[in-house]
């Protein structure tokens, strides 16, 4: 028997921003909390320390083929469960800007077909993060002289959260809904968008002494690019976090997967043409070994580490072999 997850998710645009890519990279990084928030009952059966599977090209085969024209962002990951059996977890994605009246019709194909090709139990979710009252799917519902179907699938709505709950939720998707909540309350209006993005990257990211590192850095590229801002309101923000970023989330400057966000982007374009690198770019070799050493204790594999603040594997071992010297006897 086996699981599997659909999930669809709607939004609208902002210039120059690929919102399929940025939820399928977060669901990637921080897979085992997307479980967690969206379908805690799956996830209580999931056992997460064998470790996950993506199984990207058996996808190719169920659904991509089926939707010629579309970008979409699919998976199917392969888990294994608390009782000892293994499991398929299929998580759909699809952007949508507008209301489909098609669309409980379109979970039930979904269904079937994955149904017919992996013969497993399926868990369904919708996941809507429009913000209209209006956009409330129904079942799939068939009747033709005697045969009928009814087809039930869980939802989660945007439009029903409750924004002071997912401000005290630890889970990082919190945030990331929170996000999505504010792109859509600021669709028109530049400014407000400046200051709540300001608000979630400096007091739920930059500053939050509980916050994961790995979470910090996944939600920092989610929500600098969900929420665009123009050039000039970039640059502002840049200034305005600048003194955050250096002090709060230096771990976030080694960072090569989110050095390319619109801000730190742009951190690195201020320092630069300001001339003072103050060993970002180049690194005083003093503050990368402190720096090493912190990301060590927080549990950062030695490999990860000599990536991001860019030593050696034989430095990196040097300096995690002197934290285990000097760290006090129990």
């Amino acid at each position: 028997m086996g699981e599997v997850l659909v999930l669809e998710k709607r939004v609208s645009y902002s210039p120059g921003t690929d919102y399929d890519a940025l939820w399928k990279k977060i669901i990637s990084e921080l897979f085992e909390e997307f479980i967690l928030f969206f379908a805690p009952d799956l996830y209580e059966v999931i056992d997460f320390r064998k470790g996950i599977v993506f199984l990207e090209q058996e996808l190719h085969k169920v659904i991509i083929k089926h939707k010629k024209g579309k970008k979409i962002a699919d998976k199917i990951v392969k888990v294994s469960l608390k009782n000892g059996e293994e499991k398929y977890v299929f998580i759909h994605i699809e952007i949508q800007g507008k209301k489909d009246p098609d669309f409980s019709k379109r979970m039930f194909t979904y269904f079937y077909r994955l149904f017919d090709r992996f013969q497993e139990n399926i868990y369904s979710i919708a996941i809507l993060t429009d913000l209209s009252k209006s956009n409330n799917p129904q079942p799939f519902q068939y009747s033709f002289y005697g045969t009928e179907l009814m087809y039930r699938f869980n939802t989660y709505k945007f439009n029903e959260e409750d924004i002071p709950s997912l401000k005290k939720s630890t889970n990082p998707f919190a945030i990331a809904v929170l996000a999505g909540i504010y792109l859509h309350q600021t669709e028109k209006n530049y400014h407000k968008r400046y200051e709540v993005k300001k608000k979630l990257l400096k007091d739920f990211i930059l500053t939050n002494p509980n916050l994961k590192s790995i979470y910090a850095e996944a939600l920092f590229y989610f929500i600098d690019y969900l929420l665009y801002l123009p050039h000039e309101l970039t640059k502002q923000l840049t200034k305005d976090l600048s003194i955050n970023i250096e002090k709060e989330a230096k771990h976030m400057l080694y960072s090569e997967k989110i050095k390319e966000a619109p801000t730190l982007a742009e951190y690195f374009k201020t320092v630069r043409e300001e001339g003072f690198e103050k060993g970002i770019e180049k690194g005083k070799m003093e503050e990368k070994r402190n720096l090493a050493a912190e990301l060590l204790r927080e549990g950062f594999s030695v490999e990860k580490v000599a990536k991001m603040v860019k030593l050696s594997l034989d430095e990196v071992k040097e300096i995690e072999a002197s934290i285990h010297f000097n760290r006090p006897e129990s």
